[in-house]
């Protein structure tokens, strides 16, 4: 594979792979360490030559299924208990999930906006702990409650967004259809 070739392979997948490795489990660190690591997997195995593989997406997508497989089994005190029929039944569903209609920057760009409407004051709560990673009780400092408070408000945040996101994608949840 030449290095143009690697160059566009990881600029129109390397997104999706990271997503992927992160819906699975994976923390910041170890999903950005297997995504490099799949595209060495596939650039070992010439993957340049896209006409051999149907849908190349899904294909790096199985080397880093794999490749988090084997760093689960051999790091066994790692927090995320995973199985090779529940890492494909996941990767099924976050192809139909969130591929499916594109690449996913879908669901990102929906909860752009959603992130967009919430007032000045969620917002702040949500970047703390989640750009700037403040512990709860970090948080709580901040805003004049007491962490049962804070983890109420984030619990809160959190299914707001979703059904935000839900809405603008037109996602119906098993909640939804029951309330129908």
């Amino acid at each position: 594979m030449d290095r143009s070739a690697l160059v566009q392979l990881v600029r129109d997948h390397q997104a999706g792979v990271y997503r992927f490795l992160r819906f699975l489990g994976a923390d910041e660190h170890l999903a950005e360490d297997l995504t490099q690591e799949a595209f060495l997997v596939a650039c070992r195995r010439d993957l340049g030559r896209a006409e051999d593989v149907d849908d190349v997406g899904k294909y790096l997508r199985g080397i880093a299924r794999n490749l988090f497989l084997a760093h689960c089994r051999k790091n066994r005190t790692s927090p995320v208990v995973i199985n090779s029929e529940l890492a494909e039944q996941a990767q099924g569903v976050f192809e139909t999930t969130f591929l499916r209609h594109g690449d996913g920057d879908d669901y990102i760009e929906a909860l752009q906006q959603c992130l967009g409407q919430l007032p000045p004051r969620q917002r702040q709560m949500l970047d703390m702990q989640y750009a700037q990673k403040k512990s709860r009780e970090e948080l709580a400092a901040a805003a004049g409650m007491s962490c049962d408070g804070i983890k109420s408000l984030m619990r809160r945040l959190r299914a707001a967004l979703a059904r935000c996101v839900n809405g603008r994608l037109g996602v119906v949840t098993s909640e939804e259809r029951k309330q129908v």
